[in-house]
């Protein structure tokens, strides 16, 4: 029997991997792609596999082989969707699904993803529909209730009501989808400043998710230390010196999160010169490349033949990727802190912007958000403390590192005098002042994080001491945070 001419190009491809060879790996992709290889649904699996690794042409030209494999079938379809979502591409999903049979995948889930799509693009009412037709075919379900509670203010709303009435049917879901219904409950409570109802949901919320997410203290403070690592004085401006291509793209803005990072991301995407921003995750990819986060590491990857062009090009090769080859980009990840030494000695021309919010403010932001991919330390008071102790370590090590190239924005001064800083964020990322930076409430975009309704409004002053009527319930944070007490009237 003669084998099969495509036959090989998926052994190509399971070398590739076994090699963690990303180049041979994508190769092996191009060439099955090429070839109309018959491989049916495990163009599927394939798809998953680079939208991972973040080559998302190549996850969606598998994706469109995997619909024409199924023959175009709504299932098949709907993945599609899915993979759209993930890609941040939240318009074509919400397209998409709005075409699909009402019952793909199910009423309730169809009714959801449009909801939640809506929502991202700002489209509260219309979130608010989709959301009240997926409860009416799932009672009680948690994920469409919290985002319901984000797009919707209940406290005055019959909707309060009848999401307090769902507790019963809620008690019956797993404890993802559980704990999501306690935090949609303690958000309720909190519009309707009932202080000690809403602790409570959120920390019935927060044990669930913390009985299902493994974290590490000593686990991250080993990360955060690596990252600091190696970095010496003229390691970073050695490395800048073998520039090889312009760099400044990206615009990094980081900081804890709830510290203000997405209304600097939406202020600077409302500029003509920036096209986008999000959470993009893809300095993981050049950890990866460059055998980890340390200076150690990049010193060991350049002394093995590695450049810092390499992992410039692949970070600008996967931006584009994600946003096209147009534009700035503000990427705004979660824990831009531990790949700083990364950034900096790769991408020397990218600007660097570090958010601080006052402790205990962004304490009780953080302990009472649901993160959609899960940040293990925010279910305990404790565990915030640790991380914060850590975060303060990291930005003072950077303000060392890097000086004036990275700029610390204070968060109450930023809603204090926002058109002053707002200048300043646009002095230090190299653009001109334009009028609808000052105005980033009426830019239309996509914003997927948990702050998607509230950049939506003029910039006021409503997030500053948010923290005050839960002081007595979040001691445990201040006492593990500064070691110690401190009095009722003081501010950590």
């Amino acid at each position: 029997m003669n084998t099969p001419s495509w036959m090989p190009l998926v052994q190509d491809l399971e070398q590739a991997l076994a090699l963690r060879d990303r180049d041979a790996a994508n190769r092996a992709v191009v060439s099955l792609l090429d070839a109309n290889a018959p491989i049916g649904p495990q163009w599927k699996a394939i798809s998953e596999l680079m939208r991972v690794s973040g080559e998302l042409t190549l996850a969606l030209r598998a994706m469109d082989a995997f619909v024409a494999a199924a023959a175009d079938s709504p299932q098949a379809r709907y993945s599609k969707a899915v993979l759209l979502t993930q890609c941040g591409r939240m318009r074509d999903p919400h397209d998409c699904v709005l075409r699909l049979p009402p019952d793909v995948p199910d009423r309730a889930g169809r009714a959801y993803v449009l909801g939640n799509t809506a929502m991202t693009m700002g489209r509260a009412e219309e979130a608010r529909a989709f959301l009240e037709e997926s409860l009416k075919h799932r009672p009680g379900w948690g994920p469409a209730w919290l985002t319901m509670a984000t797009a919707v203010n209940l406290a005055k709303d019959p909707l309060g009501e009848r999401l307090l009435a769902d507790g019963a049917a809620a008690a019956n879901q797993g404890p993802g989808d559980r704990a999501r219904y306690f935090y949609a409950v303690g958000k309720l409570h909190a519009d309707r400043a009932e202080h000690d109802r809403a602790f409570t949901a959120f920390a019935q919320g927060a044990r669930l998710l913390r009985s299902e997410t493994p974290y590490s203290r000593v686990g991250n403070e080993s990360h955060a230390r690596q990252a600091m690592s190696g970095f010496d004085e003229g390691v970073i401006e050695s490395l800048n010196a073998r520039k090889a291509r312009e760099t400044g793209r990206p615009i990094f803005v980081t900081g804890l999160p709830r510290s203000g990072t997405t209304l600097v991301e939406h202020i600077l995407a409302s500029h003509s010169a920036v096209s986008d921003g999000a959470e993009v995750n893809l300095m993981q990819h050049l950890a990866v490349r460059a055998g980890g986060v340390s200076g150690e590491a990049l010193q060991a990857f350049v002394a093995q033949g590695g450049t810092p062009d390499d992992l410039a090009r692949l970070y600008l090769h996967l931006l584009a990727e994600r946003f096209g080859p147009e534009g700035r980009i503000v990427d705004k990840s979660i824990d831009m802190s531990r790949f700083l030494g990364l950034i900096a000695s790769a991408l020397p021309d990218a600007p660097l912007i570090w958010m601080r919010r006052a402790p205990l403010d962004c304490a009780w932001s953080c302990f009472r958000t649901f993160f959609i991919h899960g940040v293990g330390w925010s279910y305990d008071l404790g565990d915030i403390a640790a991380h914060f102790r850590l975060e303060d370590m990291l930005v003072s090590f950077w303000q060392q590192r890097l000086g004036e190239r990275l700029l610390v924005v204070p968060y109450p001064s930023l809603v204090d005098d926002p058109q002053t800083w707002t200048r300043r964020i646009l002095v230090h990322c190299g653009l001109q002042e334009e009028s609808a930076v000052h105005r980033p409430h009426d830019t239309q975009r996509v914003v997927m994080t948990a702050s998607a309704m509230q950049v939506r409004q003029p910039i006021y002053r409503a997030g500053l001491k948010v923290a005050a009527p839960y002081r007595p319930r979040l001691q445990p944070f201040v006492d593990a945070y500064h070691g110690t007490s401190v009095a009722s009237n003081g501010s950590p």
